[in-house]
């Protein structure tokens, strides 16, 4: 037996609902009619019939003999061909992130009584196909394997596999369906930039600093949260005080935080100055990717490190997706993170506001977007002013709204904005931390084999 892949997946970057209903449709359309082959074949045959009882011949009785052979042949193999078909998947890694390469490894059985010449599996996931051609011979279990690449993010369901067999002309061919139960749940690609770091990848000279930092003793401990292990439990300092204290470690920072992830399309509109040309479109991942992803690597990073977290984007039914807590990341919140899509019905501005109702003083606040827009950016500016930690990741910027006076002088001849008037430099003379999604900011994507190399790796599933 030996197989060979005849059409590679397309490009998996698409989204599941751009061709899920295309890759439905080719699994119950068949391909050929068995009607139709055999109106051929009859067809042939009494052409060559006619024509030898009126013109006689060995050739034309040798062409009526074969044509007799082959429409028997075809007969029992679309009576008798293979039946009862077992498809079994193993899908390799187990919980892949997005842009992973994928290792599909699949086990066929069936039965019947006939050799096979030739046999076609296709199977039909979410975004693609994949058809393998395969020479059963006298086998009825046989094995093969092929790569999904650059899986986006989501859920991909195989909606099933179509089986396809025949004679050795391809005169006479069977079909058969099985129903699709694998399903694949490719989670967001962490995205670690600015304070999200892992701190694997932080310098050894920050690391001093901050122990330098420590007023003594009593700067690291604090009290007792609900989560923290008994091994950080401060014995001494609970008796002295009557309460429970648990030591800070030396990479705890920013203890509890709050991540805004907007979802509202208006907030990832590509501004016309920001279009990439037609043949870089394709090989860039959209802003809204690259926001989730920054999303998925502030959680990570405070699951890593047993930080508080807080997570709000807009969601269903009641319009607001939430999450709080500490530790590992719920299954629930990964699923969310894996789905989203940006079609929230709630401003940036409006999330803060209900957001801010469940913030603490002094904790710090991630704010993750596409495009800044002066509403958003007069409610952060205001958090700033009440004293409240802003991180900002945004993919674009567009010029501060001006006063009037600079408004007139913008239209006097030869007047150029200063390249520090934008709304994430106002933000960040607040006091605001800011950091660029876009290619040219170089964010640290987590590679594949580094996550060993980062204590206390979190687990993806």
């Amino acid at each position: 037996m030996s197989s060979s892949s005849l059409m590679e997946p397309t490009p998996e970057k698409r989204k599941l609902h751009e061709r899920s209903s295309d890759v439905q449709g080719l699994l119950f359309r068949r391909s050929r009619s068995i009607a139709a082959e055999w109106l051929r074949m009859l067809a042939v045959i009494l052409v060559l019939g006619v024509l030898y009882f009126w013109r006689g011949g060995a050739s034309l009785l040798f062409l009526l003999i074969v044509s007799g052979l082959l429409a028997g042949g075809g007969l029992l193999l679309q009576a008798f061909g293979p039946r009862r078909f077992r498809i079994t998947r193993s899908i390799t890694p187990s919980r892949p992130v997005a842009g992973d390469s994928l290792l599909i490894e699949v086990q066929v059985s069936f039965a019947t009584r006939l050799p096979l010449p030739w046999m076609i599996i296709t199977d039909y996931w979410g975004g693609s196909w994949h058809r393998e051609l395969l020479f059963p011979g006298f086998r009825r279990s046989f094995r093969y394997s092929y790569r999904l690449h650059e899986v986006p993010r989501g859920i991909h369901q195989l909606y099933g596999s179509r089986i396809t067999w025949g004679d050795p002309a391809g005169l006479f061919t069977g079909e058969s369906r099985v129903e699709g139960k694998d399903s694949l749940k490719v989670l967001p690609k962490p995205l670690y930039t600015g304070a999200a770091l892992p701190e694997s990848s932080r310098s050894i000279e920050d690391m001093l600093l901050k122990r330098g930092r420590t007023g003594g003793e009593a700067a690291d401990i604090r009290n007792y949260v609900p989560g923290d292990p008994q091994n950080r439990i401060h014995w001494k300092s609970s008796a002295s005080k009557g309460t429970l204290q648990s030591r800070i470690p030396d990479k705890e920072e920013g203890r509890m935080s709050c991540i805004v992830l907007a979802n509202c399309p208006e907030n990832y509109e590509i501004p016309s100055g920001a279009l990439l040309p037609r043949s870089q479109r394709d090989k860039a991942d959209p802003p809204f990717e690259r926001a989730v992803s920054a999303a998925m690597g502030l959680m990570l990073s405070a699951e890593r490190s047993g930080a508080y977290v807080q997570l709000f984007t807009g969601g269903w039914p009641e319009g607001m997706a939430r999450h709080e807590g500490l530790g590992k990341i719920p299954g629930r919140v990964q699923d969310m993170l894996t789905e989203i899509t940006p079609c929230g019905t709630r401003s940036l501005s409006r999330l803060l506001e209900d957001a801010s109702q469940h913030w603490i003083p002094g904790m710090t606040v991630a704010v993750i977007t596409g495009r800044l827009e002066e509403e958003a950016a007069r409610t952060l500016a205001r958090f700033l002013m009440q004293g409240m930690k802003v991180e900002l990741y945004y993919v674009w910027d567009q010029p501060a709204p001006q006063a009037e006076g600079a408004a007139a002088d913008r239209r006097t001849e030869g007047y150029k904005p200063p390249a520090s008037g934008t709304i994430s430099g106002s933000l960040a003379r607040l006091g605001a931390r800011v950091y660029c999604l876009d290619y040219p900011a170089a964010p640290e994507w987590r590679k594949e084999g580094k996550g060993d190399e980062i204590p206390g790796r979190p687990t993806l599933g």
